[in-house]
């Protein structure tokens, strides 16, 4: 047999996929409005239930209330005490994780679908029905409170932090942030009064990921429509906050024991809502969205300013932003600013060549397609268009349609509407 010779000097060939099939999630009705959907789970014995609550940041007027009020949950309900609940969710092998963003909270379960039932009460039982005990307050907050102190040292997280205020404003949600002496104001009354407003089935969904056929997931599905998440019978509207930008557009934050700079360049930008949020994926896949984008090529391995670049567009349910980061050496980092500018004017004068876009394209397909392997990693997909006013199937095809369409003209002409250089907040700390 003849051995065909490999030619390590040539990248393979690559193609573009042709379609993307996709189903929406079985939709059940909890008597007080909640929905659950269902997306089916057959090959394992594992079933993977998400709380997706709108109790985010957006939804107080103190920067600790929401994430102190997500954290406290397990620390104790109206039957068992923390211990309890530890205990013996570790005992039925269920394990919980806990997130929060500016606008929802998410608690996430999974279990052996045997032991569904049984966990599935002993977490519903203290999301609902949290006691907040003061003793558990105060060590919740103390160890919060240094490592609060340990992270805002770190360049990268003060850079973060400053760019969110320059852009929206101290003021509002999304710019606010947590200060050292706000973990010495925050009381038990505060979380008690965030969880009665916003802990509402006005406000929850419930994503499942679990066999149908099931007699477990039936009961699953009977117990989570007959919920005791109190309703206000009314639709609560979010708080309007205005967006007031800095003036000053560049921030340099001197840090005298720091090793390297960190980086951070954004503007305000559209959210998932807006008709260029996935045109605007593309390009910025080829800015910054992948290992071989042009920032990483220019700034990571032809001038060797970082190990690592990167740009983003972040979609929250009331704005949305763009974003550009990086470490960079403290000596670098005004020529590494000037070569993101440099990188930022060339998509706004240069034509995107074909078989750069035809890679990019590629990239982004094949990525659309490994996000949606399997029930657990379609539920997290589904998850992003809670919140907004969007058809899930119909929005990620859209999203497939685009990106198999787009020219390289419509990406220069959303260069020059979003992404010129002038228009960019530039945070440097270090």
């Amino acid at each position: 047999m003849k051995l065909r010779k490999l030619h390590r000097d040539k990248a393979p060939a690559f193609k573009q996929l042709k379609s993307l099939s996709l189903h929406a999630p079985e939709r059940f009705l909890a008597d007080n409005g909640i929905p659950i959907f269902l997306f089916p789970l057959y090959d394992q014995e594992i079933t993977k239930i998400d709380f997706i609550i709108k109790a985010g940041e957006y939804a107080s007027d103190f920067s600790l209330t929401a994430l102190t009020t997500l954290a406290m949950l397990q620390e104790g309900s109206t039957t068992m005490e923390s211990e309890q609940i530890a205990e013996r969710l570790d005992f039925l092998g269920s394990y919980l994780s806990f997130h929060a963003t500016k606008d929802r909270s998410l608690i996430s379960v999974c279990c052996l679908e045997k032991h569904l039932a049984e966990t599935i009460k002993i977490v519903t039982d203290f999301i609902i029905h949290p006691t907040f005990p003061e003793d558990k307050l105060e060590t919740s907050l103390l160890k919060r409170k240094e490592r609060f102190k340990v992270d805002n040292e770190r360049v990268e997280v003060l850079s973060q932090k400053k760019l969110a205020q320059a852009l929206f404003g101290e003021k509002h949600p999304y710019g606010r942030t947590i200060q050292l002496n706000d973990f010495e104001h925050i009381t038990r009354d505060d979380l008690i009064r965030f969880h009665n407003q916003n802990y509402i089935a006005e406000n929850t969904s419930i994503v499942i990921c679990g066999n149908p056929k099931s007699q477990e997931i039936k009961n699953l599905i009977s117990f989570l429509q007959h919920n005791e998440f109190n309703s206000l019978n009314n639709k609560t509207q979010p708080t309007e906050y205005d967006i007031v930008s800095d003036i000053q557009k560049k921030h340099w934050i001197t840090k005298e024991n720091a090793v390297q700079s960190s980086l951070n360049l954004g503007k305000i930008m559209v959210n998932r809502n807006h008709p260029d949020f996935i045109p605007l994926q593309v390009l910025n896949t080829i800015l910054g969205g992948y290992f071989g984008s042009r920032l990483m090529t220019n700034i990571r391995e032809d001038k060797g300013y970082t190990y690592g670049i990167g740009s983003g567009i972040i979609s929250m349910e009331h704005a949305g932003y763009f974003i550009i980061t990086s470490r960079v050496g403290k000596d670098v980092a005004q020529k590494a600013l000037d070569a993101i500018s440099d990188e930022l004017r060339r998509l706004r004068t240069e034509m995107v060549q074909q078989d750069e876009l035809d890679m990019v394209k590629a990239y982004m397909q094949s990525t659309l397609v490994r996000n949606f392997d399997g029930a657990f990693a379609t539920s997290e997909m589904f998850r992003n268009t809670l919140g907004y006013d969007i058809d899930f199937v119909g929005y990620y095809q859209h999203i497939w349609s685009k990106i198999r369409k787009i020219t390289a003209k419509e990406l220069l002409e959303l260069s020059n509407k979003y992404l010129h250089e002038d228009s960019m907040y530039e945070i440097v700390v270090g």
